[in-house]
Parts: structure tokens; sequence; C-alpha cells
């Protein structure tokens, strides 16, 4: 599918899910990361694209680079239906006596044009991968919540065929793959989206995804009993967290 659509469809498609930019979240240092293209390999390297590289493109390796907090905001568009969101730290700031003094207001940064059967489809195979014994997050199911999401196992570099061979769990540290799970839920009217990363962790299945589990698992039950957490900060600059 991914040499079909070649790696410049991709790349638009990438980009409209703000993958390739800032967040918006106005982080010092925040990195872009990086959607490949064939003008932009003939522009760094001089060397025409090759048909095998959308290959490693299109199952997010080759060139691509991306952040935690790209994936989160991307698998948050599949869970609301294509809106952009800029994402925000702070939900409101409030006075010592409980006035409202700045309230987030959500501002949409874009609007992802893509048919609703097709997210449908997104999102029906999103839940099969945690809904179903031969999902690759079987792992990370709950009971009472519906959560839906993909599994990633970013490679960090090549290995040798020898080391191909080798269980995750024996191969030394720096060879291990980066661990990845994006999830929304629950699955059919999502108030929460996630993107869990784990460097050098293996594979996203096993390590990263029962993450994402607990972390759903602890919001939902915390939202749907009104807890919450409010940070306080002094005069000198020091920041308590109270719940509520």
């Amino acid at each position: 599918m991914g040499q079909k659509l070649g790696v410049d469809r991709l790349a638009k498609y990438a980009k409209a899910f703000g993958l390739g930019s800032l967040s918006g979240l106005n982080l010092d240092r925040e990195a872009k990361g990086l959607v490949p293209t064939a003008a932009w390999k003939k522009r760094r390297t001089g060397i025409k694209w090759q048909g095998g590289e959308t290959l490693s493109v299109a199952v997010g390796q080759g060139f691509n680079l991306v952040t935690p907090l790209q994936m989160g905001v991307l698998i948050s568009m599949v869970a609301n239906g294509g809106i952009r969101y800029q994402p925000s730290i702070l939900k409101a700031i409030e006075s010592a006596d409980g006035k409202i003094i700045t309230q987030h207001e959500p501002k949409i940064l874009g609007r992802l044009s893509i048919k609703k059967q097709t997210l449908s489809i997104i999102r029906k195979a999103l839940w099969k991968v945690v809904n179903t014994k031969k999902g690759t997050a079987w792992i990370a199911r709950l009971n009472d919540i519906d959560i839906s999401g993909k599994t990633g196992t970013a490679q960090v570099f090549s290995r040798k065929k020898t080391e191909r061979k080798r269980k995750e769990k024996d191969i030394p540290a720096r060879l291990k793959s980066h661990a990845w799970f994006v999830a929304f839920a629950p699955s059919d009217q999502p108030k929460i989206a996630i993107a869990v990363l784990v460097e050098h962790g293996g594979y996203g299945s096993s390590t990263a995804s029962p993450i994402a589990r607990e972390m759903i698992k602890t919001y939902l039950s915390k939202k749907e009993s009104g807890e919450s957490s409010k940070a306080q900060i002094s005069k000198d600059q020091k920041v308590t967290l109270t719940r509520n």
C-alpha cells in the first residue's frame, strides 16, 4: 500500500496530522521532527529517491522523525474526527480565593480532509489491535473500558542476521528497539488520547501498551469520581500539587 501511494503522498497526509511541524505548545527546544519527501532527499543528498525507501517510510522507519507529543496529537485527531488542536499544559489559572484568572480556550490548528468511511475503517482496526486475541495490544485491554490503539516497535539501527535471531531480552540495551503505543479511550466516546514511548524498551506490545492501559484506567476512574489536581505556586516559586 505504501509503495502504491508513494512517498510524497504519504508525506502529504503525515503533515496534515501535524508531523514535521511544531505542536504549538511553546516548549523550549521542541523538535519539529522530519517527514521525508523525494525533493527533500534530492536537496539533502543529491541522490534520487528510491522506491525501496518508501517501504521503510510507510511503516514509520527510514528517515522519519517524530516526537511523543506529535504522536499524541495524531491519535487525538483519529479519536475526535480529524480536528487538530493546539496542545496546552494549563486548563485554567485560578486565584487563591478560587476565582478564574485565565481560562484556556481550545484552539483549532487544522482539520483533516478525510472521508468518514475511511476514518471509521481506521478506528475499527485500532479497536481490534487491543480487543481481539490476535491484536498486538491484547495485553492492554480492560474489561470495563474499550481502548483503541496501535503498537509500534522502532528499530534503532539494523541488526546483523545473528542478532535478529536472538530474543529481545538477550539483546544489549543499546541495540533494543524503541517501544511505542498510541491510544484513545473509551473507543466510542473518547475522553483521553495518549502516546507512550519507552526508549530501548523492546516491543510496543509488551512494554509500552501496559503503561498506557494503567494511565487510561487511572485517568478515567478519577474523572468519573470527580477527582482533580491543582498546582499551587507560592511567592517563592515553590509548586505543590493538591487533589480535590
